[in-house]
């Protein structure tokens, strides 16, 4: 039987806007949204590596404003350094334990500022950006737009400029923010090719495509020659499979530039990268391995509003990793960036839906870019750009705050 008596209904309330939204719609007084709409907002917060004596601290406050904490067994114990931790509660209950944190010794005023950015941040649609970068709400598309021989989903079908710089353009009519411009095929497997051969094959197109799109073309590279010769053709973006990690001088050419950096995670490199990747917990891993580059880019003199993350489905990962990042996406929002998602005709679609052809996968990635609009991402790369925008279009009309606020 259905229950009846006062007709109960669970209520998914996924930010603050819905919360306010929820108890308008009860006719709660606007006095009453105010202090209540707080309350309504659930969340639950992990914490790792504190030490043990803060965490029985941390339960205590929690409890005592009504929340929970669950801690692992070293702090029952009494034992070992550190301790990891799962803190819940409402919204009104973090603002109260923060000022309390901030009182107590053992890392938990550091932790109290921590806490408040990681809930600001996940709170926030829109970070802060490059000026260049207009984040609107919906996922802004980036267009893929290889011109390498051995791409897994298009190998030589952009190899001629004129091809190459008719695609750029078609896929920018479509909707477009960017034009993501690779000559290196980073496919699982694939042989590294020369800065020569990877300028010849990007920098015709970049200046060609450039003048009628300013501020929108990116180039795919973790080469620092190539980047600085593709920025003073006129590129405006850089999007480093590496994070940085593979040509360190990588650093001081986004820096001198002033451009948008993507940082992706990878496991390894393409050549080595899917021979039996694991992780203990691949979403709690990447977070770990974000919070890491972006201290050392900022430490290194990139300015944090330049940065992006991406969480590098198929870099490194199984299938069943790059289903879990999908169900973990709205975590890397705490990191306070703009998250791009790259899952356009990735192999793990096909493994899912036992779909050999790259090409044939295209209705699956529209299916990621809804999770990921979901999700809160910010910008998706695909291959094609007019399906992946109307899909992120519906999504952001159900999920997007517009939606819980009419």
């Amino acid at each position: 039987m259905i229950p009846s008596e006062g007709l109960p209904q669970v209520l998914v309330l996924r930010d603050l806007a819905g919360a306010r939204a929820a108890l308008e719609r009860a006719r709660v007084s606007s006095a009453g949204v105010a202090i209540m709409h707080n309350k309504a907002l659930f969340r639950v917060v992990r914490v790792s590596g504190l030490d043990v004596r803060a965490a029985s601290i941390l339960k205590q406050e929690m409890l005592a404003r009504g929340g929970e904490v669950a801690v692992s067994r070293e702090v029952y114990e009494w034992r070992g350094d550190d301790a990891d931790c799962l803190i819940m509660g409402t919204m009104t209950q973090f603002e109260l334990l923060l000022p309390k944190l901030r009182l107590q010794p053992f890392g938990l005023r550091a932790l109290a500022g921590s806490l408040e950015a990681a809930l600001a941040n996940y709170g926030n649609s829109r970070p802060a950006c490059h000026p260049g970068i207009t984040l609107t709400g919906e996922p802004l598309m980036m267009g893929i737009l290889n011109v390498t021989p051995d791409s897994f989903s298009d190998g030589g079908l952009h190899s001629g400029l004129e091809a190459a710089v008719r695609s750029g353009l078609e896929m920018a009519d479509e909707g477009a923010a960017f034009i993501d411009v690779g000559g290196e095929s980073t496919r699982p497997g694939a042989d590294t090719v020369s800065a020569e051969d990877e300028l010849l094959r990007v920098l015709p197109v970049v200046k060609a495509l450039a003048p009628s799109l300013p501020g929108r073309v990116s180039v795919d590279t973790y080469k620092a020659r190539v980047a600085a010769e593709a920025l003073a053709a006129g590129a405006f973006m850089i999007n480093d499979i590496s994070a940085l990690r593979m040509e360190p001088e990588m650093v001081a050419v986004v820096r001198d530039a002033g451009c948008p950096l993507v940082l992706m995670h990878m496991l390894g490199e393409p050549k080595t990268m899917q021979q039996d990747p694991v992780y203990e917990d691949v979403v709690k891993e990447l977070y770990t391995f974000f919070v890491e580059r972006l201290n050392w880019a900022v430490d290194n003199g990139l300015k944090e509003e330049n940065l992006l993350i991406d969480p590098g489905l198929g870099f490194g990962k199984t299938t069943v990793h790059n289903l879990e990042i999908l169900q973990g996406l709205d975590a890397f929002r705490s990191l306070g960036r703009p998250v791009l998602v790259g899952a356009s005709r990735k192999r793990f679609l096909g493994e899912i839906l036992g779909i050999d052809d790259a090409q044939g996968r295209d209705a699956a990635t529209a299916a990621t870019t809804v999770i990921a609009t979901a999700a809160g991402a910010h910008m998706v790369r695909v291959h094609r750009v007019g399906l992946n925008r109307d899909a992120a279009r519906v999504a952001w009309a159900v999920f997007g705050p517009r939606a819980q606020s009419t």
